[in-house]
């Protein structure tokens, strides 16, 4: 079994000049980072992929998305057509209902939209690493106790980066899509055109989907497919016998099939399991009044 080393008053210094070098290194390094790695396999937009990334630091959210073989992509969209849903003309009458409705409540809700939450973790993230720098440094006076005031200040920087940090980003997020539905009723995009976005607006038959997650380092991944007959590319007169059928291989209507698959991972920062060496330390590096006290009984 390791022994554990006998305090010495160098450690201090080592202990603190770490704790603080770490605390540095995590809060000047990426937080959150999402990806996507989509590509269309068969049918009218294939080979075109779709690349993103999503980046969080402690001053901005940086976005990159690169679309890479995108002709086909933007022809597809241009030749399809929008198939109306039938039952669509009888929910007039609810969305004005909605809308007046939304109207009433727009001074309600205006307190909580404009609730930064994304600002709030990093806040809390900023406490957290400063307060975990001070219960090192405190550990100099020699009093009873500090040992689990460090300890619990380690908890909560645990705490504001896997728990707090991504659960505000999640509400801001979902504040932001909120307020874009809102902003875009009614009108028609080309995501909601694009496979596996919303079946029954983009009216695919035929459809077939799956998913799979698993766990990565920091993170977890979902790899996802879709395929589907578009029928905004089956000519009108057709459209009810491919609903009802899969045309037949080689047919002019089994051009309208199309597969897609994506990889979409959600993963902690790289810099962020540094912060688990700081417990090694604390064994390796014990504090001087826990190591008196020991000795004296």
């Amino acid at each position: 079994m390791l022994k554990r080393p006998k305090a010495h008053p160098a450690f201090a210094v080592l202990r603190i000049s770490v704790t603080l070098l770490i605390a540095v290194h995590v809060f000047i390094s990426a937080w959150l980072v999402a990806t996507v790695d989509a590509a269309y396999t068969e049918g009218r937009p294939s080979p075109t992929e779709i690349n993103s990334i999503i980046a969080i630091d402690k001053d901005q959210t940086l976005i990159d998305v690169e679309i890479e073989r995108a002709t086909s992509l933007l022809l597809y969209t241009l030749s399809r057509d929008d198939v109306v849903v039938e039952n669509q003309s009888n929910d007039s009458t609810p969305q004005n209902t909605t809308q007046s409705n939304d109207g009433s409540q727009a001074s309600s809700d205006s307190q909580g939209e404009n609730r930064d939450w994304l600002e709030i973790g990093r806040s809390l993230i900023q406490i957290s690493l400063v307060i975990l720098v001070l219960s090192e440094l405190s550990l100099l006076s020699k009093k009873r106790g500090l040992e689990w005031l460090r300890l619990a200040s380690f908890s909560l920087v645990i705490f504001a980066f896997f728990i707090a940090f991504p659960t505000c980003y999640m509400l801001d997020l979902g504040m932001a899509e909120s307020s874009d539905s809102q902003d875009d009723e009614g009108a028609s995009t080309v995501v909601e055109n694009t496979p596996g976005n919303d079946l029954e607006v983009a009216q695919f038959a035929h459809t077939s989907d799956y998913a799979d997650t698993g766990l990565v380092w920091l993170g977890f991944q979902l790899e996802t497919g879709f395929s589907g007959y578009d029928l905004g590319l089956v000519e009108p007169e057709n459209r009810t016998l491919v609903m009802e059928s899969i045309p037949e291989d080689g047919s002019e209507d089994a051009k309208s099939f199309i597969a897609f698959e994506a990889v979409f991972s959600i993963q902690y920062g790289k810099n962020l399991d540094s912060l688990f060496i700081l417990p090694i330390m604390w064994f390796l590096l014990p504090a001087i009044g826990k190591s008196s006290s020991s000795e004296e009984e």
